[in-house]
């Protein structure tokens, strides 16, 4: 049985050397069918160089393109696995970055899966085909995520798969976070049965649910989009986790994020999403989602982070309108 075509799409944004790294690892894959996209937000020069000097030594087997661009080239099969760095023209978030790989992607019209994979990660070299092996069990799955284990501390877990979720806090909660990688579950179910949404660290979705559902919403930009993704699929699909597909992830290394907290940036839109996601699903409990929000900056001003702080409170008052950081 031919495996079915995978566009492995992942985001840059001045990390060249992550995500070099990144596809140097996807290109060790046992797996057989697979392009890969590089799709740029608008990065530095000098990373955009980065990219472009170590793609052209893969010859023919890379290209680049503008997201603009409407002359789609035709697939063919028995090529090499290829490799596409397209420019979006801008930072476009992670959502918007990410889409203009799965546009590409669809288009090409051979895709079956595309793997949403973040540019701070290692793969393992079954990490895709027990991906694909879990997705294809159950037409129900939409959405399939892998075992993530700290980058720097492979003998810890960031999360099985996915994270669950607590509708009147807005907190979710890594699944399996912390944990000895020896522990991860054999049964897939006993994680899939707590899972809101698949961490978008590692994300193998399924053309039907494009199709379906469609793309991520561009307006969160950072954070909330892959579980806003998950829901808004929920009445149609499932969510799946592949326990041997393992994703070694570097977590947070492009936006600043990290457990004390992360960076005013990135607790902007951390907080600001949660309301957003909330307003729209839950929008019965925005009022105690909102008090636990500011509950969560409050705690910063007593340890002495005003201007983390501040952050969460500039995402509380930006909610209504989305507006930016």
């Amino acid at each position: 049985m031919t495996e079915p075509k995978v566009y492995v799409i992942t985001l840059n944004w001045n990390r060249a050397d992550d995500t070099i790294i990144c596809v140097e690892s996807l290109l060790r894959l046992d797996y057989s069918r697979f392009d890969i996209v590089i799709c740029d937000n608008a990065s530095r020069e000098d990373s955009v160089a980065a990219l472009r000097d170590w793609g052209r030594g893969r010859g023919d087997s890379f290209s680049e393109r503008s997201a603009v661009d409407t002359s789609i080239p035709s697939p063919r099969d028995g090529d090499a696995t290829r490799i596409t760095l397209i420019h979006t023209g801008a930072n476009l978030g992670y959502a918007g970055g990410m889409n203009a790989g799965v546009r590409f992607a669809l288009a090409r019209g051979d895709c079956d899966f595309v793997w949403i994979l973040n540019n701070d990660t290692e793969v393992a070299g079954d990490a895709l085909t027990e991906l694909v092996r879990r997705a294809r069990s159950d037409d129900r799955i939409g959405i399939c995520g892998s075992s993530l284990v700290y980058y720097e501390d492979r003998r810890k877990m960031q999360a099985y798969g996915g994270s669950s979720y607590v509708p009147w806090r807005g907190r979710s909660r890594a699944i399996g976070a912390f944990t000895d990688v020896g522990s991860i579950p054999v049964d897939p179910a006993v994680v899939e049965s707590q899972m809101a949404y698949v961490i978008g660290a590692s994300m193998l979705v399924s053309r039907c649910f494009l199709n379906t559902v469609g793309l991520m919403d561009e307006s969160y930009f950072l954070y909330s989009e892959e579980h806003d993704w998950a829901e808004r699929g929920r009445s149609s699909f499932r969510l799946g986790y592949a326990p041997k597909s393992i994703v070694y992830h570097k977590h947070g290394a492009t936006i600043g994020t990290n457990p004390s907290g992360g960076s005013e940036i990135s607790l902007f839109y951390l907080y600001r999403n949660k309301i957003v996601f909330a307003a729209r699903h839950h929008p019965l409990l925005l009022p105690t989602v909102i008090a636990s929000v500011v509950w969560e900056a409050f705690k910063f001003f007593l340890k002495g982070h005003p201007r983390k702080g501040r952050a969460i409170l500039r995402g509380v008052l930006a909610w209504p309108a989305r507006r930016s950081f």
